[in-house]
């Protein structure tokens, strides 16, 4: 009828939609509408699939068992007039490794020609079952393949040569001309006993298959039950109620109803009938040939009409027959052809929903990835070192965005500054060594800017920021420590340590020196340790942007890093030498232009010390007479000498006027001069040691960086084949790469296949 032939032409489109979709290993990634035949062992499960298919399927033990089959028919299409009645064409679907693990991409290859003669699909599939649990073969060395049955023992051995005992990949078999539109998934029986120890492990891994297809919201679970069995005894049973617990996808297949045993059939019956095990699908009950009959070669057709014979003679199911169609395998393939499309139909908006969300996360999980290099490798890979180089560059110049590096390296310089600030020598006014209070102290800190002693945490007296040590005995060498405090009495031991022929009053220049010399000891070290920061950080930079730059290649991240690496040790070994030379400079001999400044600094110094010097005495002598009481007299004198035009004068300058003895006069003189100068020294060599680093060791590294690259690397002389090698990808980037472009292009497969079954 029309009515009929418009169904048929809907349904043929819908299954070869899903084929189409499952060919281009849609199922690995939706819920494709299907077909699943399951039971245990010996329920004659084979004989359901045969006669749904038309055809014979391989029945020797260690094949049939150890392989997953993919059974797709179609009706013959009327307007393809020249296609010939019936064919078969196998394939081999590759989905997992031989490990059992799930591959990136699924591979489906043709395993022979096209057949047409029914007789010669058993073989063909036999052979195709050996290609797949031989994964490391050639599977076109199966496509002949001779077994040998001649014994039990002979295809005991046949089955022992396997690589594989159980394989996951699937042998699909594409029939046109089937007479029905369904595509039907046969698993391996469900064990529950073994012959060899060997076999154990199989046992589970035949229930996590059968599992893993069930569990499909989209699948019809066909599960075949014998009636030579108690229905509870049959594990499928079970694990359909797991994963189906209302039945609402459960089509139950009772198998071998001639070995019910007699006075049993009510129960079968009240099955069929829905009163037990009820399933929203129901129960069909099909008769296939016995084993005699099987020996006897019986044809399907006359396979049917012993079928036929049976249930139309056989009480009780020749007198319900007339009440329900649930009997034979015509009305099982027609209910599960008719099952299969109405899923179709209404699972199309939802995947079509899913295939464009999937599209879309793979489109974005895709450009998270690095473009694969093109052709023409060599410009590639010069265009990679540019760009490289470039973003070196722009951290190193702290170009726009780019300032987290120098950020970094004025850090460092700011600590190098800190560290020959402390270095600054430090006098005490008192005349005695010992402890001097903090308030007869002066350091070098009043000299250095308000805004790095607050960033450093400079200030307040060195006697609560330093210990102080005690000072040597006279009985010690003159000898000096640069880490305590230093009293008149220390300084006046320097000076008579480094007299020589000079008469007395002269300055004492030789100990000036010495002080200067001695309290730069350790600015070598602190320049070379400035360096080694930077030199940290420069090589933090160069491994983070090499990683994103050149992480994906291997080969070429590993000659980039050992290049860097000796142009930056070259570079660090030249500017350690620079530093060596500055602090040589500094420590010839005592040079400075700036003499004004210089002056100007020393005698502010000298007031300051001649101050403290005299509140030292004053204090010790208890002649103070800012202390005394005097302040009348004090006001008077002050007034005197305002009057006389001295203006501006304080208490505390008065001290001066009490004279000095010579010896004091030239220790504060070594004391002041010491101050100024290391003022201008320190200043001059904590902006020339970062100006070098900056300009020999980092920015020349970064300025010339490109063409010791390109000439180190060779990467104008190499032959393509280095070049190739430099820029071949790691292996799980390219591959995932690959996997998912191969995924988007099964995808938009699928979209298409959704989206024209809707035209």
């Amino acid at each position: 009828s029309l009515e009929s032939s418009v169904y048929a032409q809907r349904a043929r489109r819908l299954v070869n939609m899903v084929n189409t979709m499952r060919d281009a290993g849609a199922h690995m990634d939706l819920d494709l509408p299907t077909v699943v035949v399951c039971g245990n062992q010996s329920v004659g499960k084979s004989s359901v699939i045969e006669a749904l298919c038309g055809i014979v399927l391989p029945r020797n033990e260690g094949t049939c068992t150890r392989c997953v089959t993919e059974v797709r028919m179609s009706e013959q299409d009327r307007d393809a007039a020249t296609a010939s009645a019936w064919s078969c064409n196998v394939k081999l679907r590759y989905e997992y490794d031989s490990h059992g693990r799930p591959l990136k991409a699924v591979k489906e290859v043709a395993f022979g020609k096209e057949i047409t003669n029914k007789e010669d699909v058993d073989i063909t599939v036999r052979r195709a079952q050996k290609a797949l649990l031989n994964p490391s073969k050639d599977p076109a060395q199966y496509l002949h393949y001779s077994f040998d049955d001649s014994s039990a023992a002979a295809r005991d051995k046949e089955g022992a040569s396997n690589e594989l005992k159980f394989v996951k990949n699937v042998v699909c078999l594409d029939i046109h001309g089937a007479g029905v539109n369904l595509t039907l998934i046969d698993l391996p029986g469900i064990i529950r006993t073994i012959d060899r120890k060997d076999d154990v492990p199989y046992i589970q891994l035949v229930e996590d298959l059968v599992r893993f297809y069930i569990t499909k919201s989209r699948a019809i679970i066909v599960a075949t039950i014998t009636c030579k069995d108690e229905i509870e005894n049959q594990a499928i049973v079970h694990m359909a109620k797991e994963v189906d617990p209302y039945g609402m996808r459960t089509l139950g297949v009772l198998t071998k109803p001639d070995t019910i045993e007699a006075g049993t059939h009510d129960r079968w019956l009240s099955i069929m009938m829905g009163q037990q095990y009820g399933l929203k699908l129901g129960y069909y009950m099909i008769k296939n040939p016995s084993k005699a009959d099987l020996d006897r070669q019986v044809s399907f057709a006359d396979a049917r009409r012993m079928e036929e014979t049976f249930f139309s003679t056989q009480p009780p199911w020749s007198t319900i027959r007339h009440q329900m169609d649930r009997f034979g395998v015509d009305s099982l393939r027609r209910e599960l052809s008719r099952q299969l499309t109405l899923l179709t139909e209404m699972s199309i908006p939802d995947m079509q929903g899913k295939t464009d969300e999937a599209i879309q996360k793979t489109m974005m999980e895709l450009n998270t990835l690095p473009p694969s290099v093109d052709e023409n490798s060599r410009i590639e890979l010069l265009h990679m070192i540019r760009h490289f180089c470039t973003l070196i560059n722009y951290n190193v110049t702290a170009h726009q965005d780019f300032k987290q590096f120098y950020q970094l390296i004025r850090r460092h310089f700011d600590i190098f500054r800190e560290s020959i600030a402390i270095t600054r020598p430090t006098f005490a006014m008192n005349m005695k060594g010992g402890q001097t209070p903090a308030h007869f102290t002066t350091s070098i800190t009043s000299s250095i800017s308000s805004s790095i002693s607050s960033v450093v945490g400079w200030g307040g007296s060195v006697a609560g920021a330093r210990q102080q040590p005690k000072p040597p005995s006279p009985s010690e060498e003159a000898s000096i420590d640069t880490r305590r405090t230093f009293t008149v009495a220390d300084v006046r031991k320097i000076i008579e340590a480094q007299k020589g022929r000079e008469l007395q009053g002269y300055s004492a220049y030789d100990a000036f020196t010495y002080l200067v010399t001695v309290f730069q000891d350790d600015w070598a070290r602190h320049g070379q340790a400035c360096l080694a920061s930077v030199s940290h950080e420069l090589n933090a930079l160069v491994t983070k942007v090499t990683e994103e730059m050149f992480g994906r290649f291997v080969n070429m991240q590993g000659q980039v890093r050992f290049v860097i690496q000796a142009f930056q040790t070259e570079l660090y070994r030249a500017t350690s030498e620079v530093i060596n030379n500055l602090v040589a400079m500094e420590r010839r001999y005592p040079f400075t232009m700036g003499a004004e400044e210089f002056t100007r600094t020393k005698s502010a110094a000298l007031n300051e010390f001649r101050s403290q010097l005299e509140a030292s005495k004053s204090g010790a002598s208890g002649n103070n007479p800012l202390a005394s009481g005097k302040s009348e007299s004090i006001n008077k004198a002050l007034a005197a000498l305002t009057e006389a035009g001295f203006t501006g004068l304080t208490p505390r300058d008065l001290s001066r006027l009490r004279a000095e003895s010579p010896e004091d006069d030239e220790v504060l003189h070594v004391m002041s001069a010491c101050h100024a100068y290391f003022r201008l020294a320190s200043r001059r060599f904590s902006d020339n040691v970062p100006m070098n680093i900056d300009f020999h060791f980092v920015s020349r590294f970064a300025e010339t960086l490109e063409k010791e690259l390109i000439a180190r690397l060779g990467l104008l002389d190499k032959d393509m084949a280095a070049v190739r090698f430099m820029l071949q990808e790691d292996r799980f980037v390219a591959e995932r790469r690959r996997a998912l472009e191969e995924r988007k292009l099964r995808l938009e497969t699928v979209w298409r296949s959704l989206h024209e079954y809707g035209m």
